[in-house]
């Protein structure tokens, strides 16, 4: 890793460039089912055998077995090392490297901090003006939609107040830079070249990042003035609004396996009153591949929850491509009796919410439900054109048992037969690599020499351990539960024991561990055989029942190593002795494996 670079750079660099995008510059990649496919640009081939999973943004080949994230890739083709890789790819995506000797940068670097320090000053300036006399409407609009003191603090609202430049005479009061003040995103130019506030007679909802600094604002007219209902901070140096999402720094401390994305920070802070803490909003109705992608770090279902109007239907449609795209288990909540979960909950209370919301519809079911809003009419034409879109849907369905409950559903609800829908959807399918968790131990050679890495069981410890680190990588918050039968140094072998400090230092660390980021601290042959494995053996809807009995697996594979180890060791030796210890240990071992199994 280059030690210029934070690791939070390196992911942006990465998540910034798609793979299937980027690999298509080198490669023709036809589309099979979720994945790509193609004629392998590391060896000599003519049926295609190198493939590129979008879901989890890694490469790998059947035919070579090489593999690993979009920066594996840049480097295996381009010749390139690390450094060079990564300053191609920051290019690509018009991101800057930091370069620790550059005037630049260090100029930029401190815009940075005092922009950052102006944003704080601003959330105080905007919340000690909500406490004023100045701010009594803004109370009293709190208030009516039932928002206590408690909640607002919580969330630093605040008051702009309705004149021209109460903000501004602080800010110069403080010191700030005119440069600052200029890039900051809360002034505006006025015609003689001087500054005024862009925040007026708002109630102003600080934005923070992930970890709790104030990087932007939004702000909502209280009466009937002039101007958007809404006004948010412009992009600056601090804030980019595709790589936030408002109140994630507070939803990502509940470590719920489920988020809820809404529309609006009123319907956040009302949610989060109502106990779902859970909850974030989009900073817009466009959900961005960057923004899914930090969802899918902090919870292993998103439930998306916009409003019921055209606008909210469209943008859910939207996000939910984006959502799956990256790997997300993605489900709809329609509100019903309401605009939005904030009037929702107000009417109805949090208990009426907590069920309409366990009634959520999976992707597949918002959208076939969208198509029969569609094709109204009931004639053969219609249905038969209904009939195939929702062929068309099932086709995005990765796992076959959950296909075909699908083609049972929907079979019954369009009164033909399961025959016929399951034929239209094969027809459309074709033939796709198969995936599943396969019991193989070869292509994941263990570093060790000598007779213990050339036994199976040695192979198979290996190789189930390594599948453990995968699930923990699908599901970050299954690490306490490795942790109780388990610990990094129980691992198999150096490589292996490398591969858990990795990841259990980072989850130790409240840090995100994805593939893509255990993929950026390998090498090139390791990151090609973790890709194998992540390619060939992770498919399953459900990681936390996998990764309990990879557990169980594990556990029994380190009593079979202690026994053939022993074993081993009995045959070599000619003290008595130690040979009664090792059969003594043999009887033990084999007793506590017996056990386990009953």
């Amino acid at each position: 890793m280059a030690d210029y670079v934070s690791e939070v750079m390196i992911d942006e660099i990465r998540s910034a460039n798609d793979i299937v995008d980027f690999v298509s510059e080198y490669v023709q990649l036809e589309k099979r089912g979720k994945d790509y496919f193609g004629l392998c640009p590391f060896h000599r081939e003519k049926t295609p055998s190198f493939s590129v999973i979008p879901n989890k943004q890694i490469y790998y080949c059947f035919g070579c077995n090489k593999g690993g994230n979009v920066l594996h890739f840049i480097m295996e083709i381009e010749k390139l090392d690390f450094k060079e890789a990564l300053k191609t790819l920051a290019d690509r995506a018009k991101i800057t490297l930091p370069d620790m000797n550059s005037a630049t940068n260090e100029k930029e670097i401190m815009l940075k901090k005092e922009i950052a320090e102006l944003n704080r000053e601003a959330a105080r300036f905007f919340y000690n003006t909500f406490l004023s006399d100045e701010g009594s409407g803004a109370r009293e609009y709190l208030a009516k939609r039932e928002i206590t003191t408690k909640t607002s603090r919580h969330f630093g609202i605040g008051y702009a107040p309705n004149e021209w430049d109460g903000l501004y005479k602080a800010a110069l009061e403080r010191g700030f830079s005119k440069e600052a003040i200029s890039s900051s995103g809360l002034f505006s130019l006025n015609k003689n070249g001087g500054f005024f506030d862009k925040f007026r007679n708002r109630l102003m909802f600080p934005i923070f990042n992930i970890t709790g600094s104030v990087i932007a604002f939004g702000g909502r007219l209280i009466d009937d003035s002039d101007g958007p209902k809404y006004m948010n901070s412009p992009e600056t140096p601090v804030y980019s609004k595709g790589r936030h999402l408002y109140a994630l720094n507070f939803a990502k401390a509940v470590q719920s396996k489920q988020l809820f994305v809404v529309e609006g920070y009123m319907d956040v802070i009302a949610m989060h009153q109502s106990g779902f803490s859970n909850t974030v909003a989009s900073l817009g109705t466009a959900l961005t591949e960057n923004q899914a992608r930090l969802l899918k770090k902090y919870a292993e279902e998103i439930v998306i929850c916009y409003d019921s109007d055209a606008a909210g239907q469209a943008a859910t449609l939207r996000g939910l491509d984006i959502l799956k795209n990256v790997g997300c288990t993605v489900k709809v909540l329609t509100i019903t009796d309401a605009k939005d979960p904030d009037e929702f909950i107000r009417k109805n209370g949090n208990a009426a919410f907590k069920k309409l919301a366990s009634k959520a519809d999976s992707l597949v079911e918002y959208k076939v439900s969208k198509l029969k809003e569609k094709y109204t009419e009931d004639t053969v034409d219609g249905r038969k054109a209904l009939i195939l879109e929702i062929a068309q849907v099932l086709l995005q369905v990765d796992v076959s048992v959950e296909r075909e409950m699908y083609i049972e559903k929907f079979a019954k609800e369009n009164n033909i037969s399961e025959s016929a829908l399951q034929e239209l959807v094969d027809t459309k399918l074709g033939r796709t690599p198969s995936t599943g968790l396969g019991k193989k131990t070869g292509g994941l050679r263990s570093e060790s020499s000598g007779k213990l890495s050339e036994s199976r069981t040695y192979s198979k410890c290996v190789y189930d351990e390594r599948m453990l680190i995968a699930f923990l990588c699908m599901d970050n918050n299954l690490l306490k539960v490795v942790e109780k039968k388990i610990s990094k140094d129980d691992f198999t072998g150096e490589e292996n024991k490398m591969l858990a400090e990795i990841v259990f230092s980072a989850l130790e660390q409240g840090k995100p561990m994805l593939f893509s980021n255990l993929l950026d601290r390998l090498e090139g042959p390791m990151a090609s055989q973790f890709a194998a494995l992540i390619q060939k053996d992770c498919a399953t809807d459900n990681v936390r029942d996998a990764l309990n009995s990879k557990l169980t697996e594990i556990v029994h594979d380190h009593l079979d190593l202690e026994i053939e180890m022993a074993r081993a060791e009995v045959r070599e030796s000619d003290d008595p002795i130690r040979v009664g210890e090792l059969l003594k240990l043999i009887a033990e071992k084999t007793a506590l494996r017996k056990q386990i199994n009953n």
